[in-house]
C-alpha cells in the first residue's frame, strides 16, 4: 500500500487525467514478485479496497479517472476481435503472430484494445489476475461506485456492444457465403441463407436498441428471433463438419469453421450483455466476460494456442480416415486371422529380398546423397509392393488401430464409454497384432536363413561376408547398441506414416481427384473409359495408403544419411527387417555363433519390436484422442478388465473366441 496510495492520490488530485500509466502502475503495484506466495495478489487487492472504504475521495477519483479512461477509447473492436480468429489464412496467421512476438505492435490510445494488451504486458500475463477470487473483484467495483446504479459508461459500453455485434454479423455472413461453405452447404446456395437473413434481423434490431439506449421509456427490443437465426448457423456449420468427414476437409474450410462458430458465440454473449440491466447477475456476467478477454489477451499472439485451436478438427479428418482404415487390421474370427497371417508372411517373405538389397546398396558405399536416395527406394517401392499384393506390414497396425480405438472412446453414453466394447476390441487388437508380428517375423527370418544357406550352397560363398555380419548382429543386441532409440525413432516414423495416409485420403476426396481423374478427355482415349473409371476408383481406395507407405520408405531411407549430415546418432530399426538381418548374419557366420549373442541379438528384435509398437501406437492414441477432444477416465478400469480377461481367458490372445461379439462392436 506504500506504493499505491501515492498513485491513487495522483489519480484523486487530476480524475480527469485519460493516460494510462497511472492505471499500468497500480497493475505493477498489485502483480505478485517472485517466489511470492499465492494469493499475494489478492491480500494486496483486499488491502487496496479497506484503503477506499476508508479514503472515499480515493475512490471518487479513482471512479472518474477510470470512467474517462474507457469512455476515450473506442471498445467495439476488443468486443468483436479478440478471441477470435482473423480473416487472415491460417499461415498468414502464424506469420503474424511470429513478428509479433519479434516487433510487438504500436499500441494506440484510440481503442480500449491496446489499453488490454498494455496491460497484460504489465501484468505479466494474466494468471495471477484468474486467481483472483470473483467476489474480491466484486466488493472492488462496489466500492469505486461501478454497478450500483445505471450509468452513462455503462450506457456508452453497452451501446459498443451492439456496434461490435453488427461487425460480427457482416462478418458471419461473409463466412456463410465463402465457396469452400457452400459447397458443402446447399440448401444455402439454393435458398436464402440464415447467415445472409442474420445481418437484417441484426441491423432491425439494433436501431431498436440504440433508440431505447437513448429513451429509457422505450422498450427493449426482442432478440429470440436472432437467436433462431444463430442456431440455423451453427446447424448449417455442424452439417458442413459432418459433410466433411466424408468428403474431406482443407486447412482453410478447417479454420473458417473455428472462425464462424467463435463469431456466433461471441454474438449470443454479446446479446446478453448488450441489455441495459443492472442486476447483480448482469454484473457476474460482465466481470466473467472481461476475465475470458484478458485470457484471449494473454494468448492472442501464442502460435501453440493457434495451431491447437485449429488443427484440432483437421487431424479429427485425417483420423477418422485412419480410424476406418484400422477396422481392416482388426481380426475377430479365425478366418480373418488365418487371413491375417497371410498378409503379413507374404510380407515377411518381400522384407527378407528388401533387406539384403539395403545390405548390398550399403556395399557400394555411395555418396551420402544417392546412398540416401537407393535406400528411399528401396524401402518405399517395397511397401508399396506389399501393400499392391494386399499383405500387412505388422507395425503399421498402431497408427490405425489406435485410431479406431479413440473412435470408440467417443461412443460414450451418459458420460460413460462403452467399456465392453473397447475390452472386446483391445483383446482382437492384441491378438491381431501378435498375429502379425508372427506372420512378419517368422517368415522373414525363415525366408532370410534360407536364402542365405542356399546362396552358400550355390555358389559356395557366404551372401554376406563376415565383417559386415558382425555389424549386422552386433547392431541388434539391445545394450551394446543404440537399437532402443532407433527402434524409437522407426516407431515416430510409423506413427508420421499413418497421419500422411490419413491426409492423402482426406484430400483425395476433398480434392475429388478421382472425378477429376475421369474427365480426362486424354487419358479415355488412350485407356477407355472403363479402364479410366478402373484407375480413378483404384486412386480413390488407395492413394492414402501408397503415399503413405512410399514417404514410410522415404523416411527410413534418410534417418541415416541426415543424421551423417548433422553430426547426430540417427538411424532406425525396425523389427521385420531386424529379423531378417539376424538370420543374414547367422548364415554368414555359418551358423558358428555363441549361444549367448544369439540370445542377445533375438532379445534385441523382441525389443525392437516392443519399442516400435509402444511409440507409435502411444502418438497416434494420442493424436486421435486429441482430436476427438476425449478425455478417457477410465483407463486403470479397463485396464484391470484386460488384466481379468487374460488371465480367465489366455487363450484369446492366440485364438478368437467362437462367438465373435466383437464384429459389431466398433
Amino acid at each position: 500500500m506504500r506504493a499505491l496510495v501515492p498513485i491513487l492520490e495522483d489519480i484523486a488530485a487530476s480524475p480527469d487525467d485519460r493516460s494510462a500509466q497511472a492505471l499500468l502502475e497500480i497493475i505493477a503495484a498489485l502483480r505478485p514478485r517472485d517466489l511470492e506466495a499465492p494469493g499475494a495478489a489478492t491480500q494486496r487487492l483486499r488491502a487496496l479496497i479497506s484503503t477506499l472504504q476508508t479514503r472515499p475521495h480515493l475512490a471518487e477519483g479513482l471512479r472518474h479517472y477510470l470512467s474517462a479512461l474507457f469512455a476515450s477509447r473506442l471498445q467495439r473492436s476488443l468486443f468483436a476481435d479478440l478471441g477470435i480468429l482473423t480473416n487472415d489464412s491460417i499461415f498468414g496467421a502464424i506469420t503474424k503472430r511470429v513478428v509479433s512476438k519479434i516487433l510487438p505492435p504500436a499500441h494506440d490510445d484510440t481503442y480500449l484494445q491496446d489499453l488490454f494488451a498494455a496491460l497484460v504486458s504489465e501484468a505479466k500475463g494474466q494468471h495471477w489476475i484468474a486467481e483472483i477470487p470473483e467476489q474480491v473483484i466484486a466488493e472492488l467495483l462496489r466500492v469505486i461506485g461501478f454497478g450500483s446504479a445505471y450509468s452513462g459508461n455503462e450506457r456508452r459500453m453497452e451501446a459498443e456492444m451492439i456496434e461490435a455485434l453488427r461487425i460480427l454479423s457482416f462478418r458471419l455472413a461473409a463466412l456463410g457465403l465463402e465457396p469452400d461453405f457452400l459447397r458443402y452447404d446447399s440448401d444455402a446456395a439454393s435458398h436464402e441463407s440464415p447467415f445472409v437473413a442474420q445481418t437484417d434481423e441484426v441491423q432491425s434490431i439494433s436501431s431498436a436498441a440504440f433508440a431505447a439506449l437513448s429513451d429509457r421509456s422505450l422498450p427493449w427490443p426482442d432478440w429470440s428471433h436472432l437467436d433462431v437465426l444463430l442456431q440455423q448457423c451453427e446447424q448449417h456449420v455442424a452439417r458442413i463438419r459432418k459433410l466433411a468427414r466424408q468428403g474431406g476437409a482443407s486447412v482453410a474450410l478447417t479454420y473458417d469453421a473455428q472462425r464462424a462458430g467463435q463469431t456466433i458465440e461471441r454474438m449470443r454473449k454479446l446479446v446478453v450483455l448488450a441489455a441495459p440491466d443492472s442486476s447483480e447477475a448482469q454484473q457476474r456476467r460482465k466481470l466473467a466476460f472481461f476475465r475470458e478477454l484478458l485470457a484471449h489477451e494473454a494468448e492472442k499472439n501464442s502460435i501453440r494456442a493457434l495451431l491447437v485451436r485449429v488443427t484440432d478438427l483437421l487431424a479429427l479428418q485425417v483420423t477418422e480416415h485412419a480410424s476406418r482404415t484400422g477396422e481392416h487390421y482388426v481380426t475377430s474370427t479365425a478366418s480373418e486371422q488365418a487371413a491375417l497371417f497371410r498378409a503379413a508372411a507374404g510380407a515377411g517373405v518381400i522384407v527378407a529380398f528388401m533387406a539384403i538389397i539395403k545390405i548390398y546398396t550399403a556395399k557400394a558405399h555411395l555418396p551420402p546423397l544417392w546412398e540416401a536416395i537407393g535406400y528411399s527406394l528401396n524401402y518405399g517401392l517395397g511397401f508399396i509392393v506389399v501393400h499392391l499384393f494386399h499383405f500387412t506390414i505388422a507395425t503399421k497396425q498402431p497408427a490405425m488401430t489406435a485410431a479406431l480405438l479413440a473412435a470408440t472412446m467417443d461412443e460414450s453414453r451418459d458420460g460413460k464409454p462403452p467399456l465392453d466394447t473397447l475390452e472386446n476390441l483391445v483383446v482382437d487388437v492384441l491378438r491381431s497384432q501378435f498375429i502379425a508380428i508372427l506372420g512378419n517375423v517368422a517368415v522373414a527370418f525363415s525366408v532370410s536363413l534360407g536364402v542365405g544357406w542356399l546362396w552358400m550352397q550355390t555358389f559356395g560363398l557366404n551372401m554376406v561376408d563376415t565383417a559386415k555380419a558382425t555389424i549386422l548382429l552386433s547392431d541388434l543386441r539391445p545394450l551394446a547398441s543404440l537399437a532402443i532409440p532407433h527402434a524409437a525413432i522407426a516407431g515416430v516414423c510409423l506413427f508420421l506414416s499413418g497421419l500422411i495416409s490419413g491426409y492423402y485420403d482426406n484430400k483425395c476426396v476433398y480434392s475429388r481427384i478421382p472425378q477429376r481423374i475421369r474427365q480426362l478427355a486424354g487419358l479415355k482415349r488412350w485407356l477407355g473409359a472403363e479402364r479410366v473409371n478402373r484407375v480413378a476408383a483404384y486412386i480413390e481406395n488407395n492413394l492414402g495408403a501408397l503415399m503413405g507407405n512410399f514417404l514410410f520408405g522415404c523416411m527410413l531411407g534418410c534417418m541415416g544419411t541426415i543424421g551423417f549430415l548433422l553430426g547426430l546418432p540417427l538411424d532406425i530399426r525396425h523389427v521385420t527387417f531386424g529379423a531378417a538381418n539376424l538370420a543374414y548374419g547367422l548364415a554368414a557366420q555359418g551358423f558358428d555363433v555363441p549361444v549367448q549373442l544369439v540370445v542377445s541379438c533375438s532379445l534385441g528384435v523382441a525389443a525392437i519390436g516392443l519399442t516400435n509398437l509402444l511409440v507409435s501406437f502411444s502418438l497416434a492414441l494420442y493424436t486421435a484422442m486429441k482430436s476427438r477432444q476425449v478425455r478417457f477416465a477410465y483407463g486403470r478400469h479397463l485396464f484391470g478388465r484386460v488384466l481379468r480377461r487374460i488371465a480367465r481367458r489366455p487363450q484369446d490372445l492366440f485364438i478368437p473366441p467362437r462367438s465373435a461379439n466383437t464384429k459389431d462392436a466398433p
